[in-house]
């Protein structure tokens, strides 16, 4: 079978397309044969070396892969050979053809949900997390997210759009703030052109946004506590444009009168409490059948192309999601 592997860390030219032995499910796992996997910013962290869960090199990278069970290991009982699942977790090893994967890994797919959505999964749940089991407080009224016209961007559109909750995207070009305005967010902001805080004050009568979702942070992202409606919170779940420069308790002082909140969110919170995400999937799987959600997806390119797949990733070109294919 064939693979990604990555024996060293660096650019998209250190994933290199190999030749391994099948694997074979051990005790307690499942083997997978791939229909699609997904292109993630995780990915990104792991083939860079910065990742905070970094798995020992030689690895084959990889968040989520959806495809049909090959083989069960020994002790797997309730899954059946050329069943659909998703492989999820963020543990690595999902480039690949062929892969073994412990059973607390595996979802299994209704049928409603093809395999290109399915490995959009993981962005849903982190998106589903965002808008209703992070924040506290009321349920979201009015939400801004940036880095709309990504996975988990056009995951938190595409939610709100089902729950008819008001969203307001940012992008970073003309042409992503088109992308996201045609996959239904109700107003969009270039933020390459246009200042956010006071086109969020615009869009909304001044009275701001209920619920702020942040993936850039920045030098000035204290600026932002101005955006937020009574009780409104900013949810942190990166900082790809660095940490603030302001001190963030002082900012929150200015506007107290709106008890405003922020927290910072990861998903590795799950990671030891599985009983608290697997409402969170039920909910989602739930969701996307129910309201035929088709995540946008922006190529699907052979498991040979993975370097390709990452200049994209690189290049912050993406629309939605990447997929790669066997």
């Amino acid at each position: 079978m064939h693979a990604i592997q990555l024996f060293e860390t660096g650019g998209p030219e250190v994933l290199q397309y190999v030749e391994v032995p099948d694997p074979s499910p051990a005790a307690g796992e499942v083997l997978v044969r791939m229909e699609a996997v997904g292109v993630a910013k995780p990915d990104f962290l792991v083939r860079s070396g910065r990742y905070r869960w970094m798995p020992p090199l030689p690895a084959i990278p990889g968040n989520e892969m959806s495809g049909r069970i090959e083989a069960l290991g020994p002790g797997v009982d309730g899954l059946e050979i050329g069943q659909r699942v998703l492989v999820w977790g963020y543990s690595q090893g999902c480039y690949t053809e062929l892969g073994a994967y412990p059973l607390d890994r595996i979802q299994p797919l209704p049928d409603g949900i093809s395999f290109d959505a399915a490995v959009c999964i993981p962005n849903f749940l982190v998106a589903w997390a965002l808008l209703f089991e992070v924040p506290g407080g009321p349920p979201p009224k009015r939400v801004y997210v940036n880095g709309a016209a990504g996975g988990v961007g056009t995951a938190v559109i595409q939610i709100c759009n089902a729950k008819g909750i008001e969203v307001i995207g940012g992008a970073s070009s003309a042409e992503k703030c088109a992308f996201i305005s045609d996959i239904g967010a109700d107003h969009t902001i270039d933020y390459s052109q246009e200042d956010v805080v006071d086109r969020l004050a615009d869009i909304t009568g001044g009275e701001g946004v209920s619920l702020f979702l942040d993936q850039i942070i920045g030098p000035d992202f204290t600026r932002n506590i101005k955006a937020l409606a009574i009780f409104g919170t900013i949810v942190s779940f990166n900082a790809l444009g660095g940490l603030p420069e302001q001190e963030t308790f002082a900012a929150m002082r200015e506007t107290f009168g709106n008890s405003p909140g922020i927290r910072c969110f990861s998903w590795h919170s799950y990671d030891q409490n599985p009983e608290l995400a697997a409402p969170v999937m039920a909910a989602v799987l739930a969701l996307m059948e129910s309201a035929g959600i088709e995540p946008p997806l922006h190529d699907r390119l052979p498991l040979s192309d993975a370097a390709r797949a990452h200049e994209l990733l690189d290049a912050r070109a993406i629309l939605g999601k990447l997929v790669l294919i066997p």
